[in-house]
């Protein structure tokens, strides 16, 4: 592994460390007037940003009238994450002081649709995909508002690609740690309490025909001692959760040292661990390393994981892949060599041999699990817009070829987001 390495700051591991071990800030108080939130649509209401990321929006109304009837206008905003649903569609968001600024294309980012939740709904830390907010199509999206003192945590569910948000309460659950959904129905973990590398865990379950939440596992109620070995251990942080589909599904666990991946077989009322993974040689030598959430690739059996080493203040990307649905695990290091702390991207994976990275400015590709990777040459336009925005915080594939990229400022205080329509040999700004 020594040949796989990037020199990063000091302060970079301690604020990896002091991330994973500390308790986030609550978010505000939600509203109290009524079940259902149409979404913000007015071009008044909408945020104006110097130099941010210009989107021109349309009307709900006209959104899907040929272009020239189209009623538009244009916005600059702030992005701070997104994602794809395919190679024309996606979402992306951001926050207006408190307020959720969310928009959603068809036409690759072309024009954009403002499907924002009301603005009475307060939130205080940007959102991130699969933790607070997930999208399963263009008409099924969920948000979660997180609960402050006495209030209970809110989600917020569209079934008609955000024209009205209807939302349901979690009562003392405490904070979400992870989402997982599909059309008909969705799962929910929380953390009641995390202290010292411990962490209570409540696994909720929507029904597919019902409205309300169904707890189906939980650690906090047993004592110490004898919390059962087919529940989620307290020990560790949920760092990610993934499922296939009714049945299948995975979470990820960030413990002090290393970390452990667990599987269940029967939709999330028992767990087990996976044998062996995050437990070979090769991540014994790391000070710490940090386990993604899984990622399955077009089916149940395909899947893999990310995870990063941090040894001597250095980083290594890896991953494990799995063909058969969890049974037998393969962990690849990724022979990709950073030589700085910006202009980068972890690997991200479209299929299990297809897969990007972005190393320095320049894009590379593998089709061998990450085995090894070819780079493109360097494009004008990314280059540009890196130098500018040399924080790459985002990068996804919809398809071999269609891909998004978000950029923003050593700050974080402005954004640009970028397609790629050629598999990531050019780029440009949406």
């Amino acid at each position: 592994m020594k040949g796989y390495t990037i020199q990063l700051r000091r302060w970079g591991i301690l604020g990896f460390m002091i991330l994973m071990f500390t308790a986030c800030t609550p978010d505000q108080e939600a509203p109290e007037a009524a079940d259902s939130l149409p979404a913000m649509t007015k071009p008044e209401e909408e945020e104006s940003i110097k130099d941010g990321q210009t989107l021109t929006v349309v009307t709900p109304e006209t959104a899907k009238n040929p272009p020239e009837t189209k009623n538009k206008y244009q916005i600059q905003t702030r992005l701070t994450d997104f994602h794809m649903l395919d190679e024309a569609s996606g979402v992306a968001w951001g926050l207006n002081g408190t307020a959720l600024r969310l928009y959603i294309t068809d036409d690759y980012g072309e024009t954009w649709v403002d499907i924002s939740p009301s603005s009475n709904v307060k939130f205080m830390d940007k959102l991130v995909y699969g933790t607070d907010l997930v999208f399963t199509d263009e008409r099924h999206g969920y948000i979660v508002r997180n609960g402050q003192g006495q209030r209970d945590t809110m989600i917020l569910t569209t079934v008609d690609g955000g024209r009205e948000w209807r939302f349901s309460s979690l009562p003392n659950t405490g904070r979400v740690t992870a989402l997982s959904f599909d059309s008909d129905q969705g799962w929910v973990m929380t953390a009641p309490k995390s202290i010292l590398g411990i962490q209570e865990k409540i696994l909720y379950r929507l029904d597919p025909q019902d409205t309300a939440w169904t707890e189906i596992m939980q650690n906090r109620n047993y004592p110490a001692s004898r919390v059962p070995d087919f529940v989620l251990p307290r020990s560790g942080f949920v760092t990610g959760m993934s499922y296939a589909n009714a049945y299948t599904g995975l979470v990820s666990v960030k413990e002090r040292r290393g970390g452990a991946l667990y599987i269940t077989r029967d939709g999330g009322e028992t767990w087990s661990p996976v044998d062996r993974v995050f437990s070979e040689e090769p991540l014994t030598e790391c000070e710490t390393f940090y386990p993604g959430s899984a990622v399955f690739l077009g089916n149940a059996q395909k899947v893999w994981v990310p995870l990063q080493c941090f040894m001597e203040e250095q980083l290594h990307d890896l991953g494990y892949f799995s063909e058969d649905g969890g049974k037998s695990w393969e962990l690849i290091e990724f022979p990709l060599v950073r030589k700085s702390s910006t202009r980068n991207a972890a690997p991200f994976f479209y299929r299990m041999n297809r897969g990007y990275a972005i190393m320095d400015g320049i894009v590379y590709v593998t089709e061998d699990k990450g085995q090894t990777w070819e780079p493109f040459e360097e494009d004008e336009v990314l280059a540009q817009n890196l130098d500018n925005y040399p924080i790459i915080s985002k990068l996804q594939f919809a398809s071999s070829e269609v891909g998004w990229m978000l950029v923003e400022t050593l700050d974080g205080s402005r954004s640009r987001l970028l397609l790629s329509l050629d598999g990531g040999k050019s780029w440009k700004v949406r």
